[in-house]
């Protein structure tokens, strides 16, 4: 340990080339500072000091524990800690959706899958019959194989153009493909809310929920074969008491 750093405020202590070495290469000297030899007590550049150095074993510089972004020069401009300097950290953004006009909707989802189990039979006998074709005549198992693919876009083009939403204000379902059509009735005006499981699809917790208001005698917004309908109506029911959405 035999040089000296001109006025440095963050090493004030003497310094070997080794580590002279170092913190020229983490940016926190420039090879242009002075520095003093206390043994022959003559003034060097940095520079002068570590040229033609190789480069030193980390044991060397173990002393060196401040990360660079910690050092600062001591000819900088402004003598500020970056420790000081509060990093604001960017908000997550919102998992919450909202309607076009505004309304958070607590509720969405389309139609299960079961509620075309017909069409499913006939994807899974085309799906069938074109692995068993694939042996005998590979020209009709690319059709039926087609085939197959079309009856899978066609019920996901179904379920994706019929949705059902809960919003904070109403019950609403929408559907069509080219042009969107809806019934919804005011979470305050709903009088009667029926949930219906039958069959298989109950066992799976599969079931329609029926709302109506006393302004109209029939069923005003169906959302039919929806996953666990009892949950969806306790959530209304919630609503109308005037309750938060996740209260029990």
């Amino acid at each position: 340990m035999r040089y000296l750093l001109h006025n440095h405020p963050t090493f004030p202590d003497l310094l070997s080339k080794d580590e002279l070495y170092e913190l020229v290469e983490r940016s926190s000297l420039a090879r242009g500072d002075f520095c003093t030899d206390t043994l022959t007590q003559r003034d060097h550049t940095v520079g002068e000091v570590i040229s033609q150095m190789r480069p030193p074993s980390p044991s060397r510089t173990a002393r060196l524990t401040r990360p660079a972004y910690q050092e600062f020069r001591a000819d900088s401009l402004h003598e500020e800690d970056p420790l000081e300097e509060e990093l604001e950290e960017e908000p997550e953004p919102s998992k919450e959706r909202y309607t076009a006009s505004g309304e958070l909707i607590l509720f969405s989802s389309h139609p299960s899958w079961f509620r075309y189990v017909k069409t499913l039979f006939l994807l899974l006998f085309l799906v069938t019959a074109s692995l068993m074709l694939l042996f005998i005549d590979p020209v009709y198992s690319l059709i039926t194989g087609l085939l197959a693919l079309a009856t899978l876009m066609a019920i996901m083009i179904a379920r994706s153009c019929r949705d059902y939403l809960v919003t904070e204000d109403r019950v609403e379902v929408l559907w069509g493909i080219l042009g969107r059509n809806s019934n919804e009735v005011r979470i305050c005006d709903i009088r009667s809310l029926d949930v219906r499981e039958t069959g298989f699809k109950g066992i799976l917790g599969i079931g329609t929920l029926e709302a109506s208001s006393a302004a109209n005698a029939g069923i005003e917004v169906s959302f039919l074969d929806i996953r666990n309908p009892h949950e969806v109506k306790e959530l209304i029911r919630h609503l109308q008491r005037g309750l938060p959405a996740d209260q029990d």
